[in-house]
């Protein structure tokens, strides 16, 4: 009785689950059903994926102290791949859960007023795809909340969603638009209103307008919910108010930031950075200075010894001790031995000191190293380095104009005194060099071991390259401007370790020297270095003009620069004057009286002013500078005559002229927007490659000009391209030994498309390799699965050849997404572990050259192409 009892309820509560299992009924039974479904199954339990992935990306997320902190720790695309498994399962989890409990009605319309907790899904849904930086996909979902549930409060969470999507897209009107409306929503839930102003003040620092950022933070910091990021605004804000050199306010906040114990990271910069706020004429400033001096002594701080120093060479500049800032500064130099930025940030504040003096000399060897340790995604970089290009450029021609001088004086003298002045200023300049050694090994670069370097280089002398502290820095500075920052390692020469075996011999020759020389003494480097100075002597008429033409070039472009980019019209004027007073009738004689007039006129020296215009009209008072004082609206209406075009590109080849490269590459960016199609696009895009080849990698210029050869065949620029692909391809055939690489035949045979299909190729030994097929392609699989389990890519393998064995993963709907993945499977020790990358080649190759790769078996010459065109 009691057995056929249990079997009838179990079989109504059967049929019960089974009524309410259907979504397209809307009666009580299946609401409850569906809501608790869609609450647990997928809101809750996708909502803990999606909040360990975020914790774990947060705790990713590198700080850089050395520039405001951004307001949000979402991570870059790599550190995002991390967490790829857990925003995989969240979606899995509310894709089911929206597939199988939305009720609909008859018409197969959603219902979200008999729903409790779909539109929840649907924002952890897009929330997911917004931490994997599927923007694109999770701006769909968050505006199909928008649209679907406009009773529902998920609709503002939604927009400030979509609005957060937007500003990583930098599509800034997009999110001020959604903010807008936001901030005009009264009933949007209190619980928004802190994330609300954090994302709006991201929007303003985004947008430079950091008054207003400061408004939002401030709401921000108060209204957060978290208090992890109540003390992280708060951090921002005393960051803002220092750049503005409020370090009262400033001051204030990183006292309360302090006071909050945040992270050990945070609390040493908040107090580092106080220090340089303080006041020195506050009671508080001696406790902040002996709060520093007291860090310094504990051994768990020894890492930021480089920071504490620079910031009491802060303190030392507050109170106007400029003697002990510079050396709390050469002290920070010396003890950052991994902090490249803080490295690079006491070389620029003691580049700004000289500068400031004004010692342009110093200040340019300063903003030299700045640049070599500095990272280029630095706020300031491009200025840092467009000051770095003037002022080297100034000591360039301020030294031709002492060289040249010191050879023609040299050349007036006989054949003994030469040789006696050359041998007495060489002896001059190792005893300067010797006084300086301890000051410059102060700041040298390389921290050398100098009981290793004595042992090896025994017997070598004082003067040996490497005790030369200025010396080293110089060759660093030059070998960073080459090379770049290159790990120190075997090969280190090459782009590509690919063609290095395991077994092969070490090198012979160093590629550098093109002849092996034993090192040579003092006294025979002296000597060299005496014979080239006597070579360089202006011996004839020829080389003596050539040598005064240099002095006047030199002399009038170091005025300029003086004048127009370092902004010292005193040091100009005397420069300009020196050159008038010396070579009278020299080319730049009639610009040197224009420039001066304009100089004097603007320092309201009128009886100056009045002197060289006076010059200008009564000498050479059919030339265009006169008509320009004659007509102050002259030269208006001479540009009035030319396109706007015209005069921005004018502009931009000023800039190429005065080395600021980075501008130029800008400029050719913006040039498109502002004049798309126009006639000058080939000038434009010519000055961009000239600029890449100044400023990237040989690889990156030879793409460039194969660019320009390739758009502009009807265009002169295109032979001037070809000539200078021509003139490289030269050179490395000479350093090699070899002919030019058949340029014309890898054209031919493949055809760069990057909106086109992609695959994925890893290359490796057929038989007897290191590498097993077999492994190879469970590994991928298990590595798609873990992190692309959503994108469904393939896997296959083919004999390329006889020796030659390919796997091929695929597809990618364009350059873009191959790359993606190219660069996160590289050296992935989930896929490679411990194999040699010798034993393999990974590249990209799209769907229209595969045949031809395929058919030509030729690898080297494809990847050759791969290397070229897939940066």
């Amino acid at each position: 009785m009691r057995t056929s009892t249990a079997a009838r309820l179990s079989f109504f509560i059967l049929l019960f689950i089974l009524a309410a299992c259907s979504n397209t009924k809307n009666t009580f039974v299946n609401r409850t059903f569906h809501n608790l479904s869609a609450h647990y199954n997928g809101y809750y339990n996708a909502g803990l994926k999606l909040e360990d992935g975020e914790e774990k990306l947060a705790a990713s997320h590198q700080d850089k102290y050395d520039r405001v902190l951004s307001v949000f720790k979402y991570g870059d695309q790599n550190k995002a791949k991390a967490i790829f498994p857990q925003m995989d399962d969240a979606i899995k989890r509310t894709s089911t859960v929206i597939s199988r409990h939305t009720i609909i009605n008859k018409n197969g319309n959603e219902v979200p007023s008999a729903e409790k907790w779909i539109d929840d899904n649907w924002l952890v849904y897009g929330k997911a795809l917004f931490f994997k930086h599927e923007y694109f996909e999770a701006i769909e979902t968050f505006k199909y909340i928008e649209s679907t549930y406009k009773k529902e409060p998920t609709r503002f969470a939604a927009s400030l969603w979509l609005a957060k999507c937007f500003l990583e897209l930098t599509q800034l009107r997009e999110a001020e638009d959604k903010l807008d409306y936001l901030r005009n929503q009264k009933d949007m839930p209190r619980k928004l209103k802190g994330e609300y102003e954090a994302v709006a003040a991201d929007f303003y620092l985004q947008t430079k307008n950091v008054q207003k950022g400061i408004e939002h933070l401030k709401k921000a910091s108060i209204l957060a919910r978290k208090r992890v990021d109540r003390i992280r605004y708060m951090f921002i804000l005393a960051q803002l108010y220092q750049k503005q050199n409020d370090y009262q306010k400033a001051f204030s906040l990183y006292t309360q930031v302090i006071k909050k114990n945040p992270p050990y990271e945070m609390d040493f910069n908040a107090r580092i950075n106080r220090a340089r706020c303080y006041d020195a004429d506050s009671k508080g400033g001696e406790s902040v200075k002996k709060e520093l001096l007291k860090m310094k002594k504990d051994p768990k701080n020894k890492e930021y010894f480089d920071q504490i120093y620079y910031a009491l060479a802060g303190i030392a500049q507050k109170e106007n001790n400029e003697a002990e800032a510079i050396d709390y500064l050469n002290q920070s130099v010396k003890a950052s031995t991994s902090n490249n930025n803080q490295k690079a940030l006491s070389y620029l504040e003691l580049g700004k000191i000289y500068f400031a003096k004004p010692e342009y000399k110093k200040s340019q060897a300063y903003y030299d190293s700045t640049v070599s340790y500095l990272g280029n995604d630095y706020p300031t970089y491009s200025e840092i380095l467009n000051r770095r290009n003037t002022l080297t450029k100034l000591v360039k021609y301020l030294r031709t104009i002492q060289l040249e001088d010191s050879l023609q004086q040299l050349a007036k003298l006989s054949k003994e005194d030469q040789e006696k002045l050359i041998s007495d200023k060489i002896r001059k300049e190792e005893e300067e060099k010797e006084k300086e050694k301890e000051e410059q090994q102060s700041n040298q670069i390389f921290q050398q071991n100098t009981q290793e370097a004595n042992q090896f280089n025994k017997g070598a002398g004082s003067n040996w390259y490497f005790y030369n502290a200025q010396a080293v820095s110089f060759g660093m500075n030059e070998f960073a401007k080459k090379w770049g920052n290159r790990k120190l390692e075997d090969n280190w020469r090459r782009s590509s370790k690919e063609t290095v075996l395991q077994n092969e011999e070490p090198e012979q020759k160093d590629s550098l020297v093109s002849n092996e020389k034993e090192i040579k003494s003092a006294k025979e480097l002296q000597e060299e270095k005496k014979k080239n100075m006597l070579k360089s002597i202006p011996a004839s008429t020829e080389a003596l003009n050539k040598s005064t033409n240099k002095i006047i070039d030199a002399f009038y472009n170091a005025a300029m620069i003086y004048k127009d980019q370092l902004n010292d019209p005193r040091e100009a004027a005397i420069l300009f004057e020196e050159l008038l007073e010396k070579y009278p009738k020299c080319k730049y004689e009639l610009q040197s009286y224009y420039q001066l007039y304009r100089i004097y006129a603007a320092l309201s020296e009128k009886s100056k002013a009045d002197h060289y215009k006076n010059i200008i009209l009564t000498e050479h008072g059919d030339s265009e500078y006169a008509e320009i004082l004659r007509n102050p609206n002259y030269a208006a209406e001479m540009a009035g005559r030319k396109s706007n075009l015209e005069i921005y590109y004018e502009e931009t080849y000023r800039k190429f002229l005065n080395a600021e490269y980075a501008s130029v590459i800008q400029r050719k960016g913006e040039s498109d927007l502002l004049y798309p199609q126009n006639p000058l696009v080939p000038k434009f895009d010519y000055l961009k490659t000239l600029s890449i080849g100044k400023t990237q990698s040989l690889k990156t210029f030879e793409v460039s000009l194969q660019d320009i050869i390739r758009n502009y065949s009807g265009d002169p620029v295109k032979d001037q391209a070809q000539d200078i692909l021509d003139y490289i391809h030269g050179k490395s055939s000479e350093m090699q030994g070899e002919q030019p690489p058949a340029a014309d035949t890898t054209k031919r045979l493949y055809v760069y498309n990057p909106d086109t299909t992609q695959f994925v190729i890893i290359a490796f030994q057929n038989i007897g390799g290191p590498v097993n097929s077999d492994t190879l392609r469970r590994k991928l699989s298990n590595y798609n699965g873990k992190y692309y389990s959503l994108k469904g890519y393939g896997i296959s393998n083919l004999l390329y050849d006889h020796r030659t064995q390919i796997v091929v993963v695929k597809e990618f709907a364009n350059k873009e997404e191959a790359l993606e993945y190219h660069n996160g499977l590289n050296d992935n020790d989930e896929v490679y572990g411990n194999l040699d990358p010798v034993a393999y080649q990974q590249f990209i190759i799209s769907s229209n050259n595969f045949a031809a790769f395929i058919g030509e078996k030729k690898l080297d010459v494809y990847y050759d192409f791969f290397r070229s065109f897939y940066k």
